[in-house]
C-alpha cells in the first residue's frame, strides 16, 4: 500500500492514513509535553510535602539526615532520598555534609509559623474546590458559576497569604496617614475574610478597637488570625452581611475591601447602610476592582485569562456610578488611587462622611 503524507478528508472529518508503528520516528523527548508533565509532578510533590508538614519539621529540628527526616515526618525510608534529592535540585532544601536543611526562601515561605507563609496558595490551587479544577466550565459556561473565589477555609487562607505580600501594609499605611486616625476609637472591617486590616490598624493604634463583619464560613480563619496576633480583647466579630449594617454603633473608620461585588443593584443600599453607621467626619475607605478591558497578549495571556475569569464575578461595573452613589449618600471622596493586587490594579477610594448640616 502506498503511504500518503497528507491527511485525507471523509464525511467532513480528517482521516490519517494508517502507518506501521515500527516506522514511527523516535521521539524520546517532546518538550511541550514533558516539560508540562514535569512541572505538574514537581508541584504535586511540593504540595504533598506541605501537607505532610515536612518543612515545619525541618525548621523545628534543624539539619538532619534522611533517616532522621523519615522517622520524624512519616515519609517512608524507601522514598526519602529521592524526595530530598528532588527538593535539593529545586533549591528548596540544601545539604551540609550528610544533613539536609531548609533554604532561606523555604524557611520564609513554606514554614507555617512564618509571617510570610505562602503554602496555602499551593495547596488550595490543586484542591477539587479550586476554580482551576473545573476551568473548562469557566471557559464555556461561566453562568453556571457564581464565584472565582470559593468560600472554603483553604481558599480563604490562600487569599490571606496573597494580601499579606503588600496590600494589607499599603492600605493600612494610607489609613494611618488620615488626619483623624490618631483620634479614632473604633474601626469596622467588612468582608475581607481574614481581618488583617483591623488587626494591622489596632497594632499601630493602641487606643483603637475593631469589629470585623464577616460571613460565617470565614469565622474559623478570622478567629485564627485574631488569636495569632493577640487581639482577642480588642477585635469582635459580627456575621451580618453588609446589606444589614444598621445599628446603634457608630464607627470612626469603615473599610470595605472586595465585598461589594455581584450585586450592583444593591450598591445604593449598601453604601447608604455604610454611611448610616459612619460618624460625621469619619473615614470610609473602599478597595475594589472595576471592570476594564483585557489588554495582555503573548506572555501576559495566562495572567489576562485568569484576570478575565476572576473579574466576571468580582468587579463593580461602573466606577463613575459608584462615585456618584457615594456622593449622594454623604460620602465625600477626597482621594483615589490604584494599588497592585493579585488580580490587576485595585482602586482605592477615600471618603469623609459629611457632617450634619452639610448638603449632599
Amino acid at each position: 500500500m502506498k503511504n500518503k503524507k497528507e491527511n485525507t478528508r471523509q464525511n467532513g472529518e480528517y482521516m490519517t492514513d494508517i502507518t506501521e508503528i515500527i516506522k514511527y520516528p523516535e521521539l524520546p523527548v517532546i518538550e511541550i509535553v514533558d516539560d508540562l508533565v514535569l512541572v505538574y509532578k514537581e508541584f504535586m510533590v511540593i504540595r504533598a510535602a506541605l501537607q505532610l508538614r515536612l518543612f515545619d519539621w525541618m525548621a523545628a529540628f534543624g539539619p538532619a539526615t534522611p533517616e532522621e527526616i523519615s522517622q520524624g515526618t512519616g515519609i517512608l525510608q524507601e522514598y526519602i532520598n529521592a524526595l530530598l534529592g528532588m527538593l535539593f535540585y529545586l533549591d528548596i532544601i540544601r545539604k551540609s555534609d550528610e544533613k539536609y536543611l531548609l533554604s532561606p526562601s523555604t524557611n520564609l515561605h513554606f514554614v507555617s509559623t512564618s509571617n510570610y507563609y505562602q503554602g496555602d496558595i499551593i495547596t488550595a490551587l490543586a484542591s477539587d474546590k479550586s476554580p482551576w479544577f473545573d476551568i473548562k466550565t469557566y471557559l464555556t459556561s461561566p453562568q453556571e458559576k457564581k464565584t472565582f473565589e470559593p468560600a472554603t477555609e483553604e481558599n480563604g487562607a490562600a487569599l490571606t497569604e496573597q494580601e499579606i505580600r503588600g496590600m494589607v501594609k499599603n492600605i493600612t499605611t494610607v489609613i494611618r496617614r488620615w488626619a483623624g486616625f490618631k483620634k479614632a476609637e473604633n474601626f469596622l472591617e467588612i468582608g475581607t475574610g481574614h481581618g488583617l486590616y483591623a488587626i494591622a490598624a489596632c497594632q499601630i493604634h493602641p487606643g483603637l478597637n475593631a469589629m470585623v463583619c464577616e460571613k460565617p464560613e470565614n469565622a474559623k480563619l478570622l478567629l485564627k488570625n485574631i488569636n495569632r496576633f493577640g487581639m482577642e480583647k480588642r477585635i469582635d466579630i459580627c456575621s451580618e452581611k453588609h446589606g444589614s449594617l444598621q445599628g446603634t454603633t457608630q464607627y470612626d473608620i469603615i473599610l470595605a475591601s472586595h465585598s461589594l461585588y455581584g450585586q450592583d443593584e444593591h450598591l445604593p443600599q449598601n453604601l447608604r447602610d455604610i454611611s448610616s453607621i459612619l460618624k460625621d467626619g469619619g473615614l470610609f475607605i473602599s478597595n475594589h476592582w472595576f471592570v476594564r478591558p483585557s489588554e495582555g497578549t503573548g506572555m501576559q495571556g495566562l495572567y489576562e485569562l485568569e484576570l478575565g475569569m476572576h473579574n466576571r464575578y468580582h468587579t463593580i461595573q461602573n466606577r463613575e456610578e459608584f462615585e456618584n452613589i457615594c456622593k449622594k449618600e454623604g460620602l465625600d471622596i477626597f482621594q483615589t488611587g490604584m494599588m497592585r493586587s493579585a488580580y490587576g490594579e485595585s482602586t482605592i477610594h477615600m471618603a469623609n462622611k459629611k457632617t450634619a448640616g452639610e448638603g449632599k
